[in-house]
């Protein structure tokens, strides 16, 4: 067929007739091909809904110009017709019918202006036997493709009867079909404008810190949700306002514009004019043109609470066990933890007192996880592991630079951190006198001001203190402030020594058998009644913390599945500290025959007991506290001094 034609014809018809002969076209083919179902035309025509929008208009604009054709097409990159605009005052033949969802095809159709565009890629015009069937002889086919980033989306196409002068009009479809391209990106890329704004306007607002921006003249730009709730004040009324409109205290952001210094992480107390303190952690940074003027200030900042959280959360600041972890059925233990759960539904102080190791601890983060303030921090402090130097710094906290070796950040004290929760003071007996005073205040005002500063911080947190001594006594003897003492020991809670809860023994022993199999990989069922009655006739001087780590000793040189007396080391302590108390009164008999310039030095004499009470304890340094009868702190730099070893 090709080699018969009756002229010479471009590249692009010759082309679009080998195609139609390898795909066997019908040369007798109908026009059109209309083979779609009303489900997938809906699919098709809302899939292409933005291109059949912004081609409407230019289609009924270059209807008027072109009174020859039949009818102006718009179709999809496969063909299908999407809308078809007919001239009513052109001359019509029955038999073009051009139905929205007919598609025009190579394989059904042969070739045409709009097939070949596809191909080509480029605007083309096909007139009368140009086409390969016969059913378009006496008709003319325009087609010009309509881009989107580089690649067809659709055609702009018509169709008219044959005429000399119809490939003149080819430059006005492809104009009108670039208009459309045009009119389709920008608007795709405005709707990819406002579809990122939406983005990155979601993403500031699912931060927990509060965000706002205001221009060169301080006025608001962005405000998020977030900082609306911070700083008290409507989200959508502040935009657009100055900043010192918004608010009512002085902006710190206006600094940043009249300096162009910005911060990071700057701690803030702002006074509002209705008294209110507003705490907070700032962030500013301002952004600058290319001649290095500030053109916006952005501004992100947290209330202190937030911040403490986040700094308890990751330093493990919260309550670790509750009262069913409180091993013992005694009427004493019963009576005890009566009292403590008592105290956990109040809001008033609470001492805690008992000898070293009886769980005061234990007692104090229960009393916590119970009360109203479970969800809030629980900060705990040795005051007697502390140097005296530096006490008042952990509990108070320091402006940057107070003193020498401060951080030039300054830094928030324990009571700071325990806002809004709860304080544990252990070994509060142990506190210097000096530090009593300013803590006295600070429980009564219930506000503190970090040395060096100036700030007043106002604090709601509640005290509970632990001592292993006799406060009263203390204070009759001048080393305890009274009126402290009355302050924390509002509420009062004594825990018995083990010696007087011995029933309580056999329960603690299985619960840390239990506990020790888990972390040991251990398999111990029991404990002989040898070793139970070997325990029950020691007197555990230091309580269940001594117990505990006697079983744990015992579980490790346990070989098989109960615990059997040889495995309970308490008779040697026992012999030892018999032999010791028979040692020291032969020295003391001795010492009184002993010239006066063989006395031995005092450093000597301490260096000896510290060694003989570790002896004797195996080590343990809350035993030889309490044989020396001293803090277990003293015991700790005694050692460092001397060089010695503990367990």
């Amino acid at each position: 067929m090709i080699k018969t034609l009756p002229k010479t014809y471009e590249d692009y018809v010759v082309n679009g007739w080998t195609r139609c002969e390898n795909s066997k076209t019908d040369m007798g083919s109908n026009m059109c091909f209309f083979n779609i179902s009303v489900f997938d035309l809906n699919t098709l025509l809302t899939e292409n809904v933005d291109l059949i929008l912004h081609s409407e208009n230019v289609m009924k604009s270059i209807d008027e110009y072109m009174d020859s054709f039949i009818s102006v097409l718009l179709i999809d990159k496969d063909g299908y017709i999407l809308m078809e605009k007919k001239n009513k005052d052109a001359l019509t033949d029955s038999d073009i019918n051009l139905p929205v969802g007919g598609r025009f095809t190579e394989r059904f159709n042969g070739n045409t202006a709009m097939s070949t565009s596809i191909v080509e890629n480029k605007p083309i015009c096909l007139a009368g036997e140009e086409h390969y069937c016969r059913v378009y002889y006496d008709y003319s086919t325009l087609s010009a493709p309509i881009y989107f980033n580089g690649e067809i989306i659709g055609l702009l196409a018509a169709i008219g009867r044959k005429s000399k002068d119809i490939k003149n009009t080819l430059g006005m479809m492809a104009a009108a079909a670039k208009a459309i391209s045009i009119e389709y990106e920008a608007d795709r890329t405005n709707k990819q404008i406002i579809e990122k704004n939406k983005c990155e306007s979601a993403i500031v607002d699912t931060m927990t810190d509060g965000v706002l921006t205001v221009d060169k003249d301080g006025f608001v730009t962005f405000m998020n949700q977030v900082g609306a709730e911070i700083l008290c004040v409507n989200r959508e009324s502040s935009i657009g306002r100055h900043i010192s409109d918004v608010v009512d205290f002085k902006p710190v952001i206006l600094d940043v514009l009249k300096t162009g210094k910005g911060y990071i992480d700057k701690e803030f107390l702002i006074t509002k004019k209705t008294g209110e303190k507003i705490h907070f952690i700032k962030t500013a940074v301002p952004i600058k043109d290319e001649k290095g003027n500030i053109v916006t200030v952005v501004d992100t900042f947290r209330k202190i609470k937030r911040v403490n959280k986040l700094l308890n959360e990751l330093n493990g600041a919260y309550a670790n066990f509750n009262f069913s972890d409180i091993i013992g059925s005694s009427i004493k233990i019963q009576d005890c933890l009566s009292k403590a759960k008592a105290a956990s539904g109040s809001v008033s102080n609470v001492l805690i007192t008992g000898e070293s190791g009886t769980g005061k601890e234990l007692v104090a983060h229960s009393i916590h996880s119970s009360s109203d303030r479970n969800n809030q921090p629980f900060v705990s402090i040795n005051c007697g592991a502390i140097p005296r130097e530096l006490l008042e710094s952990e509990l108070f906290g320091y402006e940057p630079g107070s003193f020498t070796g401060a951080s030039n950040k300054g830094r928030m004290g324990k009571f700071e951190l325990a806002d809004g929760g709860t304080i544990f003071l252990d070994e509060i007996g142990e506190m210097p006198m000096d530090m009593q005073v300013k803590l006295l205040r600070v429980i009564q005002d219930r506000k503190l001001t970090r040395i060096g500063g100036n700030h007043v911080f106002d604090l709601d947190v509640r005290v509970i203190a632990a001592t292993n001594k006799d406060l009263f006594e203390q204070c009759k003897n001048g080393r305890f402030r009274e009126d402290l003492y009355y302050r924390i020991n509002v509420l009062h809670v004594n825990l018995p020594p083990l010696r007087e809860r011995k029933e309580d023994i056999t329960e603690l022993i299985h619960y840390f058998i239990n506990k020790l199999n888990v972390k040991m990989n251990k398999d111990i069922m029991d404990i002989s009644q040898a070793a139970m009655a070997k325990i029950m006739s020691y007197s555990w001087p230091g309580n269940i913390r001594e117990l505990e780590n006697t079983v744990e000793r015992a579980v490790n040189l346990c070989n098989g599945g109960i615990i059997g007396e040889e495995d309970i080391f308490i008779e040697n302590l026992r012999e030892e500290s018999h032999t010791y108390s028979t040692d020291a009164e032969g020295r003391h008999k001795n010492m009184d025959i002993v010239s006066e310039n063989e006395i031995e030095p005092l450093e000597d004499v301490e260096k000896r007991a510290i060694e003989r009470a570790l002896n004797i304890s195996g080590g343990n340094i809350t035993i030889t506290a309490n044989l020396l009868k001293v803090t277990r702190n003293t015991i700790y730099n005694k050692m460092k001094k001397y060089n010695l070893s503990g367990e």
